[in-house]
């Protein structure tokens, strides 16, 4: 008697190979709902430690701003892309929730090294103490709550309105860093244009897990107009990056020919040994060619005594000098403690320095 051989179908074949994967898969899957919880434990110490490794080497890196703006508006792409995808509830296939959870952690994890980024570069134009001290603080705060994953993302999922706040704070932030650099804009005219893209752009990464209902729609809105109004109408708030302070020299005398101090002092001085009056020289630096309105502030024990002219500077690649005299009316600089404080249009301080006279 003859056995018939088994016949093997296209079918059959598919079914021989996805029973085995179906059975892998459905075993990852029941570990990860057993040990999910310490996987993004350990990865919020490893994605720490990874931050603090992106804020040092963003040091002086001012070329790769455009790579990481780049890299963000591939991100919000593909976190829209995903978002389309029915929700990933634990009812949802396996491959949707893979897609889902993939979306948020490449967010998650490229918004997080931004923020680590940019730190170096606003911290740079801080001035302490000031009101623009908070926004660096509030980008460091950001940067460590995206470290915890599991945090993170609940209030990610359930917050629209945190949602709108993190991704439009981190867009803005970068973009504020960007436009005077790659496009000469004035920080006083990057920080509104900023604002504005980051706002649009940030409103459908933010809605997409909520803000179904008219309330969700009217706190979203309420929250976009505040930062709105924050960029806008409180430019002290913000460094003007991408200027620094690089170094202050106090002098008798300036060379206007050669744009040098003359006699140049530091410590505590003599106060009539300078004659009929106090000079500083700032060096800027600016990494590209970045126009700015720019003044300098005198002040005397915290007290207001000179404002130079407000002069329209177009930084070349490495920055510019600004200098200005304080010689009072009657010849004689007072004794005390003297401090010159830089800031650009809408009084956003970006250096300081201070010396003293006995």
């Amino acid at each position: 008697m003859r056995l018939a051989s088994p016949r093997f179908t296209g079918a059959t074949i598919g079914a021989l190979i996805r029973a085995p994967l179906t059975d892998f898969a459905g075993q990852v899957d029941r570990a990860w709902q057993r040990h999910g919880r310490t996987f993004w434990i350990l990865h919020s110490i490893w994605a720490l430690a990874a931050g603090i490794v992106v804020l040092w080497l963003a040091h002086e890196r001012y070329d790769f701003v455009p790579w990481v703006v780049g890299l963000l508006m591939l991100t919000w792409v593909s976190t829209l892309f995903f978002s389309r995808r029915p929700s990933a509830e634990p009812e949802a296939g396996l491959r949707t929730r893979f897609g889902h959870g993939f979306a948020s952690y490449l967010t998650r994890i490229m918004y997080q090294e931004t923020l680590f980024f940019l730190l170096p570069f606003y911290a740079y134009s801080v001035v302490f103490p000031s009101w623009n001290v908070i926004f660096p603080v509030v980008l460091a705060l950001l940067a460590i709550l995206a470290c915890l994953d599991l945090v993170f993302d609940r209030w990610l999922r359930r917050s629209a309105v945190f949602g709108l706040l993190f991704f439009a704070l981190v867009t803005f932030a970068a973009l504020n860093l960007l436009l005077p650099m790659l496009f000469a804009t004035q920080p006083a005219t990057a920080a509104p244009v900023a604002a504005v893209i980051a706002l649009i752009t940030a409103a459908p990464l933010a809605v997409r897990g909520g803000a179904r209902d008219w309330g969700s729609r009217l706190r979203l809105t309420a929250a976009g107009l505040v930062l709105l109004a924050a960029a806008i109408g409180f430019p002290r708030l913000v460094p003007p990056v991408p200027l620094r302070l690089e170094s202050v020299t106090f002098a008798s005398e300036f060379n206007r020919a050669t744009l040098q101090a003359v006699g140049p002092i530091d410590g505590e001085f003599d106060s009539r040994a300078l004659g009929s009056g106090l000079v500083v020289l700032a060096r800027v630096f600016a990494p590209s060619k970045v126009p700015a309105r720019v003044a300098l502030d005198w002040y005397l024990d915290d007290a207001l005594v000179r404002t130079s002219r407000e002069v329209e500077i177009v930084a070349h690649e490495g920055g510019f000098r600004l200098w200005d005299a304080l010689r009072p009316e009657d010849g004689r600089l007072a004794p005390g403690y003297y401090r010159v404080v830089l800031r650009t249009a809408g009084d956003r301080l970006f250096g300081t320095a201070s010396i003293r006279l006995r």
